[in-house]
């Protein structure tokens, strides 16, 4: 699959945060191809099915619907249903989207009430709540450190930031700076500064709309993925469970890539986050496009992607990129103690380890590592 991001696309969803979708663009695109759709040899599709696919939020996406019987009629709303659904998500919860609610909160001073969708709000509070649960790893607002860093526009620096420069970035950023009003659907800043980027977790909500379609819609055995970001209910078109081959991390100029794990999902949404297509070397230093909001600077460990499972794909989509930012030995304890399932590919000195988490072993089983 090629990839070609014109201007005017990046200026519609650019990801800015810390995960696959921070900052570079590339990662992106990388992360969607990251999932490929895998089939036993010999078998043969059986079962009608209908692909809907497109570019939003400078990404891709595709909507795989199996054994349905629709009019061509129905076939048409429902597209339109679909294209609706990721047009309200770009043009809402995109920063750079003129006139959506993320884009006049960020324009707003403190205090000032913005009068934002449900969904917004929605949205907003599933990252706080996963801000919480990940002690702050996962922050909509990192913004400004990212752009210290020299990973909004993709530029290494050739000089690491001061200490007084992160302290500066870090004073205008946190989460717990967004203030919430469900009764007046309004949101408003306790800081000036503070700009929230939804990019690492929208596409897992986008995701959810999508399927949120076609439940209204009674179908039960489809696929729904935008930007690498997956959900699965029922079966694919060969009568089984849908089978998603999770990428073994490479480097950024590899041509050939290959699957680590293949996972049967069913009913489920995915998530992978990884920082090993996207980074810069500095005086013989790594430095990961994944900042950690705690201490201003991008994370030191050994964390080269994580797959998190979970019902829906917001939750599953941001949990990843919080999980990025704490590593493998922090994430696995909270995912361990919540239930979560979750996959760690994790680099060393001669390749690649790979550790699951309680959940994810009892879900898919320990089999199938490469």
């Amino acid at each position: 699959m090629k990839e070609h991001v014109s201007s005017h696309e990046k200026k519609q969803f650019l990801p800015g945060n810390q995960k696959k979708r921070v900052i570079a663009i590339g990662v992106v695109l990388v992360l969607a191809l990251a999932f490929k759709f895998i089939w036993g040899p010999g078998e043969s599709a059986e079962l009608k099915s209908l692909v809907f696919s497109g570019r939003t939020m400078a990404t891709t996406w595709e909507v795989k619907v199996v054994d349905f019987d629709f009019s061509e009629k129905r076939k048409a709303l429902l597209g339109e249903k679909i294209q609706q659904k990721l047009a309200f998500v770009n043009s809402q919860m995109s920063p750079y989207h003129e006139g959506g609610d993320i884009y006049r909160l960020n324009a707003a001073k403190a205090g000032e009430q913005i009068k934002v969708h449900r969904e917004v709000l929605d949205v907003l509070n599933k990252a706080i709540e996963v801000s919480e649960q990940t002690h702050g790893a996962f922050d909509v607002t990192v913004g400004p450190l990212i752009r210290l860093w020299g990973f909004h526009d993709k530029k290494s620096l050739t000089t690491e930031p001061s200490t007084a420069q992160i302290a500066e970035a870090s004073a205008r950023i946190g989460y717990k700076n967004i203030v919430l009003d469900y009764k007046n659907l309004s949101i408003h800043k306790r800081i000036d500064g503070l700009d929230v980027d939804l990019s690492a977790i929208a596409k897992g909500r986008a995701v959810d709309m999508v399927a949120e379609v076609l439940d209204a819609a009674n179908e039960t055995n489809y696929m729904v993925e935008v930007g690498g970001e997956i959900r699965c209910r029922g079966k694919n078109d060969r009568g089984h469970a849908w089978r998603i081959g999770i990428e073994k991390p490479a480097a950024p100029n590899a041509r050939q890539r290959s699957v680590n794990r293949v996972v049967s999902l069913s009913d489920i949404s995915l998530a992978t986050s990884g920082d090993y297509r996207s980074y810069y070397m500095l005086h013989n230093r790594r430095f990961s496009h994944t900042i950690d909001p705690r201490t201003g600077r991008p994370v030191a460990h050994s964390l080269a992607s994580v797959s998190v499972f979970t019902r829906d794909c917001m939750t599953a989509d941001a949990l990843a990129t919080g999980f990025t930012v704490l590593g493998v030995k922090e994430s696995l304890r909270l995912a361990d103690k919540r239930g979560i399932a979750a996959y760690f590919i994790e680099r060393e000195a001669n390749g690649f380890a790979v550790t699951a988490s309680k959940a994810f072993t009892a879900a898919f089983g320990e089999e199938n590592d490469k």
